[in-house]
């Protein structure tokens, strides 16, 4: 049981919510007393507020109490008077008037419906809270003006320690602008996420965020489709690490075509997907104007020797003799200007194949 659920006080809201649900089904009153014996719910509204001397016995003596004869200058009726133990803990009592000997047995059941009840309602504002817990740590942690210091108490008070990781997904298709969308049956997949204690998630700048400790969850534990966009992080015990990875991430939501698509693996550069998601379109624009000339081998090439450490480990992955990747370097440098056994040429080469991606002029392409 939470720290906050065993602090708080039985709320009258909640349990005359409960006894509203219920009293339809029975033929007698139903009373709730809060833990000084106080009714906090009845389906007689003159009596809330008044102090229930059987719930005070209840209370005090721990166990069931009979009511025959109500005590004179009371507001008590006769009835069985039960415990309502939630989590372990006596937090109340639950009345059910009439004959006490006729009501016994329901009043027990009734008690533990209550008791059920109560502790469905309780765990439902516990996801509740961790899904407004989720929002507002994924907003912290990306927007750039948060402290340290600040993010770290947000964390401890999520009851997320470290080492921390950040996923992000996104739709395969993106919105207009080629912003990236949030996939489907991302809200449903967060209040999963939501549900356990130990990750938060929230759908924030057109993606699904989750953040957490241990292994993340996988595209089919979540219902996500399986062609969504997918980037995750190493775990990282450094606060500010994960607020870079987080601002990062916030940038990559700006161009969908630079988070890879799960069904679509191969080497990416989250360095250079981050620098491109920072340019503004103008500049991608007269970046992907330098590569248009390029067909689909030369582009295989250049993300061939962008992942590889030699000419030769290049042209194995292409599948094509060396001789012929040299030929399409080449015909690279004349279509470009730019030649990619150059690590600075190559780098700006790779950088335009990005940025054609941010834009949907073309995938990103797996070497």
């Amino acid at each position: 049981m939470t720290e906050d659920r065993r602090r708080a006080p039985l709320s009258s809201e909640l349990a005359q919510r409960v006894v509203d649900l219920i009293a339809p089904t029975i033929s007698h009153n139903i009373n709730v007393m809060d833990e000084h014996g106080t009714i906090i719910a009845c389906m007689d509204p003159s009596r809330v507020g008044s102090l229930h001397h059987g719930a005070q016995r209840v209370i005090a003596e721990r166990r069931s109490v009979l009511v025959t004869v109500p005590e004179p200058g009371t507001s008590d009726r006769p009835g069985a008077n039960e415990p309502l133990v939630i989590d372990g803990e006596l937090r109340g009592v639950v009345g059910v008037t009439g004959n006490p000997r006729e009501v016994e047995d329901l009043a027990r059941v009734v008690a533990l419906t209550v008791q059920l009840l109560i502790a469905q309602e309780y765990e439902q504002d516990a996801v509740s809270r961790r899904h407004t817990e989720g929002r507002d740590l994924v907003a912290a942690l990306s927007s750039g003006t948060t402290r340290s210091d600040d993010a770290r108490a947000r964390l401890t008070a999520s009851g997320l320690p470290a080492p921390w990781s950040l996923a992000l997904w996104a739709s395969a298709s993106p919105r207009p602008g080629g912003g990236v969308a949030p996939p489907q049956l991302a809200e449903a997949a967060a209040a999963k996420v939501n549900a356990n204690s130990g990750r938060r998630a929230a759908v924030l700048h057109g993606a699904l965020w989750i953040i957490g400790t241990g292994r993340l969850p996988a595209a089919d534990s979540l219902e996500l489709p399986r062609d969504s966009r997918h980037t995750r992080t190493p775990p990282t015990d450094d606060v500010d690490a994960l607020m870079a990875h987080a601002e990062e991430s916030r940038a990559l939501c700006r161009y969908a075509g630079l988070i890879p698509s799960i069904e679509r693996p191969g080497p990416w550069s989250r360095e250079i997907a981050v620098s491109v998601a920072h340019l503004s379109r103008r500049t991608l624009t007269r970046m992907t104007a330098r590569t248009a000339p390029l067909s689909a081998a030369q582009r295989r090439t250049v993300a061939a020797m962008a992942s590889s450490v030699s000419m030769r480990e290049a042209a194995d992955s292409v599948f094509v003799h060396r001789n012929t990747l040299l030929q399409r370097v080449d015909r690279i440098r004349e279509e470009t200007g730019l030649d990619v056994r150059r690590p600075e040429d190559l780098t700006t080469v790779h950088m335009c194949l990005y940025a054609e991606a941010a834009l949907g002029v073309s995938p990103i392409v797996p070497g």
